[in-house]
């Protein structure tokens, strides 16, 4: 009998399992267990369990948890669409893109930071590509869209970071504030605002300052109509 690709089978153990199992089998079984459990919870035994197989029938089809967790990310990432040029200029694209990919990652909270830990998939390299396509179109340099690529993604590694670490946490009680004017007035506000709150002013802050800078640093603005900028 052929072993399997992870240790092949157990005591002649047939490593697919009588169901047939497939790679699309485990990748919706892992999402629907992560949705009760969470990402961090994700287990290969977990798993085997959901779907009633042996941990062997998963290793023989997916050779480890890290190799799981690309292909859920890759599944995930599959369904964000990519606006054309026909959506707006490219300040519009950026925000469109940004709020498309909030909206296929929302039913899935923590996959967000489980992507920050690994390695960047083949829909992840999709994404990069379309990010900085939409910056190359509006007018940036090659190493101009590379730095400008880096700043939203340095934002929203930052506010990922900083969402996995709150999520499930209590707010913390109210705290005296009235030698602090400042923090004062604006703690009424609190209450009413929500992580997608903070991620969508802050991307939009950036792409504004990305666009104030295209036009004070003399690079020429090009229309989303596929013109080439001028060199």
């Amino acid at each position: 009998m052929t072993a399997g690709r992870a240790g092949g089978a157990a005591h002649g153990e047939d490593p697919k399992g009588t169901r047939g199992l497939t790679e699309r089998d485990i990748v919706t079984a892992a999402l629907r267990l992560a949705g009760r459990v969470g990402f961090d919870g994700l287990s290969m035994r977990g798993l085997a369990e959901e779907l009633d197989v042996t941990p062997m029938a998963i290793y023989y089809h997916v050779g480890n948890k890290k190799a799981l967790l690309a292909l859920v990310t890759d599944s995930i990432l599959a369904g964000i669409r990519v606006p054309g040029r026909d959506a707006g200029d490219w300040s519009t694209r950026l925000l469109l893109l940004q709020e498309e990919t909030g909206r296929v990652l929302g039913p899935y909270p923590g996959i967000d930071a489980i992507m920050i830990d690994s390695a960047l998939t083949e829909q992840g390299r999709r994404l990069m590509d379309a990010n900085v396509q939409i910056l190359l179109d509006a007018g940036f340099d090659e190493r101009g869209a590379l730095l400008a690529y880096n700043v939203l993604h340095s934002y929203g590694v930052g506010r990922v970071t900083i969402e996995s670490r709150l999520r499930g946490r209590p707010r913390p009680a109210g705290a005296d504030l009235s030698n602090l004017p400042a923090l004062d007035r604006i703690a009424g506000a609190v209450a009413g605002l929500h992580a997608a709150d903070y991620r969508a002013f802050g991307y939009e802050a950036v792409v504004r300052g990305l666009r104030d800078l295209l036009q004070t640093s003399g690079v020429h603005r090009v229309d989303d109509g596929g013109a080439a900028p001028d060199r």
